[in-house]
């Protein structure tokens, strides 16, 4: 199958518009690949570490997409869809559909929530998990862990391992599933002697705000006025960071990341991530020209290189920005935004909360690794 699908693929293609539909073939195959694997069945599935797994946390199109290809460049590093061969597919465990069947409720993501009713949002909820209507839906603590929760997580992010990993032996789980930004401390807990790794990208609301009214916008139930959509989504990207900054103090070490401060100096970023995360560095983790891309790179595709500078800012009004500050000021602040554009350039990775992955975490009454599989709403 594969090696059809790379026939399909090659260069001399006439039309490469017409590759558009064998390279989505190609994706799907590789990221469902783990359904049909013997690899992931049997016990021995068990006996692989689950070490270190990192978790990129964050809103839409705050450039998680561009770091966690950085990442996966790593020969060690696995994702939903697969390794260093496949960074062009999905990297969200908690929405593509087969897997969230495999999950609790409590760790699906932002899409396909028809279980989530709500007056104002439809299922989708891109940009708009965290609004003061649904942040109580996707919000989780420590005290939502238990065995038989923490039994099916491990064993997926573990059959993943096994599927997609060269060594499984030796290799980490990373995921960017963006509603996990405010489920930190559910998920240290459920991995908490596993040392879980979180890995915050953050991205000057002032301009992220706007573009995600136009590009990548929750579904709605009834029409509302552009000013009021974006009210809902500064409030969204306010209450995400506030709150992954409150539970940064409880889970342990948490890496903030500026995308400005990547796109600024992309090297730096990437070395230090690996620093963090205690991954091999190689300069083919960063962006450069000549570089071989995925076989299954869509057309268009421009999250690698070049770098493209971020204009964002430039299109949005004073009246926008106006209205983002009111949710947005404080942490923005934060993190060194304001309204005019202006920011305050920092090292290139900052670490916030306690000292030592998932230090803060108690230990449970029990092992997490005792739990039989159980069905978990």
């Amino acid at each position: 199958m594969e090696a059809f699908l790379h026939y399909l693929l090659q260069e001399d293609t006439p039309d490469f518009r017409k590759r558009t539909l064998p390279i989505k073939l190609a994706r799907a195959y590789q990221r469902d690949r783990w359904r049909i694997s013997p690899w992931r069945l049997g016990s021995r599935v068990d006996g692989i570490p689950l070490e270190r797994p990192i978790f990129l946390l964050g809103t839409q199109g705050s450039g998680g997409t561009l770091i966690g290809r950085c990442l996966r460049r790593n020969a060690d590093v696995v994702t939903v869809s697969g390794g260093r061969r496949n960074w062009t597919g999905t990297d969200e465990l908690g929405v593509v559909r087969n897997r969230m069947e495999r999950l609790p409720r409590a760790l699906w993501g932002s899409s396909h929530r028809s279980d989530i009713r709500d007056d104002t949002f439809g299922s989708a909820h891109a940009s708009a998990f965290a609004t003061d209507a649904l942040l109580p839906h996707y919000r989780s603590s420590a005290e939502d862990a238990n065995r038989a929760l923490a039994a099916r997580f491990r064993r997926l992010l573990r059959e993943h391992l096994a599927v997609f990993a060269p060594d499984p032996m030796h290799a980490r789980f990373l995921d960017k599933t963006h509603a996990y930004t405010v489920k930190m401390p559910l998920i240290a807990a459920l991995l908490e002697d596993a040392r879980p790794l979180f890995v915050l990208v953050v991205r000057n609301p002032y301009g992220a705000c706007t573009w995600a009214v136009e590009r990548k916008p929750p579904s709605f139930r009834r029409q509302l006025a552009y000013d009021k959509r974006l009210e809902l989504l500064a409030a969204h990207w306010a209450n995400a960071h506030r709150v992954a900054l409150e539970d940064a103090e409880k889970v342990g070490d948490v890496a903030v990341v500026r995308f400005e401060d990547f796109l600024a100096e992309p090297e730096a970023v990437v070395r230090a991530l690996c620093a963090f995360a205690d991954l091999d560095y190689h300069a083919g983790m960063v962006p450069r020209p000549g570089q071989e891309r995925p076989w299954a790179t869509l057309p268009g595709d421009r999250k690698w290189y070049p770098l493209y500078a971020d204009n964002r800012l430039e299109r949005t009004t004073p009246q926008q920005r106006a209205i983002i500050e009111t949710y947005c000021d404080e942490p923005a602040a934060r993190f060194g935004y304001r309204p005019d554009g202006r920011s305050t350039m920092r090292s290139p990775i900052e670490i916030v909360g306690q000292q030592g992955p998932g230090s803060a975490v108690p230990p449970g009454p029990f092992s997490w690794e005792a739990a039989p599989p159980a069905a978990v709403a």
